[in-house]
């Protein structure tokens, strides 16, 4: 069945031309559509949107809008796009329903012959036999998001306590399965910071990602209202800092988690790094900006352009690198 209908986020909307062209703080480099359906996702995550049960928007996911349009328009829009205004990537957002590998599949054959572009798919788990048929169609990278740091959260916000389909598991089963299909660095994972997890919680998840050679982003929590965790708060800025910090030295600079000093609460006090790192980390390095597929940078997906922000859409200026050290300066040698 040909698709009829795409959902655009906003921004990547205007970056299109689909609607009037709003006034944004800072366009998007990817282009991020989602799947269509009538209704809500068959999963029941309960920080999101288009959980089967939330009352919230459908055209939410997280805190941006994505408006539905014409896929036919879509295309027409991306291939026509002047090459000063070219996106670096295209994410598809995909919804759990029982079409939507079909719908996926059709999605990427058609963008194939209008764009380029390299190829994102956020996908809930799915068979290696469905993994094979979306790599031969083009599929460049895939993300199979854990978004808990712990089994026990991954529970209680999208598994068996929130009557979700997904088991962790089964999770990481895919993960490995996608590993073998698109190769090491070709596959992402999200962790949402922010759920009740501890900092060592979230660091020993990283490392055995990165040992695995599965790509790791960090997302700041967001209450959106009409979820199950509408009256949770954003998570402390400053463990979020500390948390993007450690992510960049494990992946970048060969440490592991003995380079690190946890406290009773199993929250960092210490990272093994000089000064002069951290300074070099600020002027030099994406540490702090989103992180994810290259070309990928979000913007206030999960924080509001008035701040604060916790992952940066564009490299950082003078001010914040400075408001970023201080806050870091004492949990290094």
């Amino acid at each position: 069945m040909a698709i009829e209908k795409i959902r655009v986020s906003v921004g990547s909307a205007s970056v299109l031309g689909l609607e009037s062209k709003r006034k944004f703080k800072d366009d998007p480099t990817t282009c991020y559509i989602m799947t269509f359906k009538e209704g809500h996702c068959l999963a029941n995550c309960g920080f999101c949107p288009q959980a089967r049960s939330s009352k919230s928007s459908r055209e939410k996911l997280s805190r941006i809008n994505w408006p539905v349009f014409s896929f036919k328009d879509f295309l027409t829009k991306l291939k026509y796009l002047p090459p000063s205004r070219r996106f670096r990537r295209i994410c598809i957002q995909t919804l759990n329903y029982s079409e939507n590998f079909n719908d996926l599949i059709n999605i990427v054959a058609q963008i194939k012959t209008n764009s380029n572009t390299p190829i994102s798919i956020a996908i809930p788990p799915m068979s290696i036999e469905k993994l094979r048929e979306l790599k031969r169609k083009g599929v460049q990278r895939v993300g199979i998001a854990l978004d808990g740091a712990t089994p026990e959260i991954f529970d209680k916000i999208k598994g068996i306590k929130v009557e979700g389909p997904y088991t962790w598991d089964k999770h990481f089963q895919k993960l490995k399965e996608a590993l073998e299909i698109f190769g090491e660095g070709a596959v992402s994972t999200h962790i949402i910071i922010g759920l009740g997890e501890t900092e060592g919680d979230v660091m020993q998840l990283i490392e055995k990602l990165y040992n695995l050679k599965i790509t790791v982003a960090l997302f700041a929590f967001t209450p959106i209202k009409g979820t199950r965790c509408e009256n949770l708060n954003q998570p402390n800025l400053l463990s979020f800092r500390k948390l993007q910090l450690g992510r960049y030295v494990i992946i970048n600079m060969d440490k592991d988690l003995k380079n690190f000093t946890f406290n009773m609460k199993n929250n960092i006090v210490n990272i093994n790094i000089s000064k002069g790192d951290l300074k070099n980390i600020l002027h030099d390095t994406d540490a702090f900006l989103t992180s994810g597929c290259p070309g990928c940078n979000r913007p206030y997906y999960t924080s509001k352009p008035s701040g604060p922000i916790y992952n940066y859409p564009r490299k950082l200026n003078e001010i914040e690198k400075q408001e970023i050290y201080n806050l870091l300066i004492n949990f290094t040698n």
